[in-house]
């Protein structure tokens, strides 16, 4: 009896287990049917929403645009998987993830992917032109050999190869032709000495038809190349060292780049200089007459000396220079020479320049920038910008420490360029300006209407403006009309010392009309009410701030190869 009941009890466990089983696998078989028929009533719902009704040509540019702004949060996340950014729109529904399979060239640009989704890009780009773009040395046999044996088909190629692959790559380079090449960007990564590689002729097998745009780095390229003829864009060097070239090579390469419009050359060094400018004239002059802007950049005024000695061009060419090394205000007479002799041989009138930019870095560190604008771009340092279209000369130079040279070096070149035409000054310090600074200035700039200043010290400028004061009977800055102090410190009296020279200046006939004051500090409203009695304008934005009247300037720390920072934290020393 007691068996019978275990049996019966076993049977009717086997049962029970086999129903719920059962019972399960049809509640599964309900689920699995439910999500299908809740994934059919999603698809359904999101083809009603406006953007399911755009064509997939449309949904296919929105895609393209997407991938050329970039994504940044989906970057971050999966730059480390090698991921591009264009796989996110397929995770999204099943049409868009259909519109972008058939898209070929949301998957030809290629940036930091790694080897397999390289292989993957590839594929899906099918025949589409490609953008590729590294900015860090990039393996030769993991990433570059699959690349560049698709050079036909290539539109932008932007890479930076490992010093050990050089010659594999300028190799493959010269393997296929690159018909549709317009971009060509190529840099070698730095070493400790000076090597300098040159592109081979046989490169892209001399067929890149449409090829506008090189730049190189750490490389030179060579005048007999043909693909380089079409060139409007030019830039080379750029390094721990300079890029040396002979200078008779380099004309050479020019002179056959009659439609060249940007030429920049970094830390160029020129053999062979023997031609010096009186010699030049003997020398037809290589004419370029497309050029709209010309830079060089960490040079010699040596350098620069013989190529515009030997270059004709345009009237309206923006030029910007950066130079090391100078000893003092007569460095710059053969370079401003050889510019003139350019323009002389320019047809049209030379652009009116009306507005000096002047920064005093250090005692051994300046810029000064000529605009035909009255009204250029003034906040701060960060205002240097030589790509300005109103910007026609930019210079940047760094003096000998032991050489002596004064401040007022900038109004010697002014005075060179313009000949004093200049009735706009904006004027940033890094350090004190004396009075003999600025009388130099009245001297120099006798048309000056418009005086700006950001964060700098006003004591020797009040002293020159106040007719008193005057070194000799002549009033300092007779044509001055507008004063402009943007975050300026007034010190202990300094208000009512202005107050009193423009009083004085009235009294004398020569009336200021504008006084504008933008976060100045230690200004008070009364002092304000002061200005408001002698001058017939004044623009005050309110700002109170106090700083206690001590020493705010510590030391400065700017860079002078980095145009991209702010002068701030500046250093009033004597």
């Amino acid at each position: 009896m007691t068996m019978l009941s275990a049996s019966l009890v076993d049977a009717t466990s086997t049962v029970a287990t086999t129903c719920v089983e059962q019972c399960r696998a049809q509640i599964d078989k309900d689920l699995a049917a439910l999500a299908e028929s809740m994934h059919a009533l999603r698809s359904s719902r999101n083809g009603l929403a406006y953007i399911s009704s755009l064509p997939p040509e449309i949904l296919a540019n929105v895609f393209r645009h997407f991938v050329e702004e970039g994504f940044e949060s989906y970057t971050s996340r999966n730059r480390c998987h090698g991921a591009p950014t264009c796989l996110i729109v397929t995770h999204i529904c099943r049409r868009w993830r259909q519109v972008a399979l058939e898209c070929p060239t949301l998957w030809s640009s290629i940036s930091y992917v790694s080897p397999r989704w390289l292989a993957i890009m590839l594929e899906r780009s099918k025949n589409a032109a490609l953008v590729v773009t590294y900015n860090t040395p990039v393996s030769l046999y993991v990433y570059l050999e699959q690349i560049l044996l698709q050079l036909p088909r290539i539109k932008v190629l932007q890479f930076r190869s490992r010093l050990c692959d050089v010659n594999p790559v300028l190799d493959l380079l010269s393997s296929r032709p690159a018909p549709l090449l317009q971009i060509f960007k190529f840099s070698v990564s730095e070493t400790n000495g000076p090597y300098l590689k040159s592109l081979p002729d046989t490169i892209f097998q001399g067929q890149a038809p449409q090829l506008w745009s090189v730049e190189l780095t750490w490389c030179r390229f060579s005048p007999s190349s043909r693909i380089f003829h079409g060139l409007r864009t030019l830039r080379v060097g750029r390094g721990r060292g300079n890029t040396s070239y002979p200078a008779p090579q380099l004309l050479s390469a020019l002179r056959h780049m009659p439609s060249l419009e940007q030429l920049t050359l970094e830390q160029l060094a020129l053999e062979h200089l023997s031609i010096i400018i009186e010699e030049a004239k003997l020398f037809d002059k290589l004419p370029l007459p497309r050029l709209k802007r010309i830079s060089l950049d960490a040079t010699t005024i040596k350098t620069a000396v013989y190529l515009f000695a030997h270059l004709a061009l345009p009237i309206d060419v923006k030029i910007s220079l950066r130079f090391e090394r100078i000893e003092g205000p007569h460095n710059f007479s053969d370079l401003f020479l050889a510019m003139e002799k350019d323009y002389n041989g320019s047809e049209g009138s030379r652009p009116v320049v009306r507005s000096l930019y002047a920064v005093c870095m250090s005692h051994c560190e300046f810029g000064v920038q000529f605009s035909t604008s009255m009204t250029p771009n003034k906040s701060g340092y960060s205002a240097w910008n030589p790509c300005d279209d109103d910007i026609r000369l930019s210079i940047q130079f760094r003096c000998n420490t032991d050489a002596e040279v004064d401040s007022t070096i900038i109004f010697d070149i002014c005075r060179i360029v313009t000949q004093g035409r200049i009735q706009n000054l904006i004027l940033t310090s890094s350090f004190y300006l004396r009075d003999h600074f600025w009388y130099a200035g009245s001297a120099d700039l006798p048309e000056l209407e418009v005086i700006h200043l950001s964060r700098i010290a006003i004591e020797g400028l009040i002293t020159a403006l106040h007719p008193e004061c005057a070194e000799n009977s002549d009033i300092a800055y007779p044509s001055l009309r507008v004063l402009d102090l943007e975050q300026v410190d007034f010190e202990y009296g300094e208000s009512e010392n202005l107050q009193d020279a423009i009083k004085k200046r009235a009294e004398d006939g020569i009336r200021l009309h504008e006084l504008r004051l933008t976060k100045c500090t230690n200004l008070k409203l009364d002092e304000v009410r002061l200005f408001e009695e002698v001058v017939g304008n004044v623009d005050w934005d309110g700002h109170e701030e106090s700083t206690g009247h001590v020493n705010r300037y510590p030391h400065c720390t700017w860079d002078f190869y980095d145009s991209d920072e702010d002068l701030e934290d500046l250093d009033y020393t004597d």
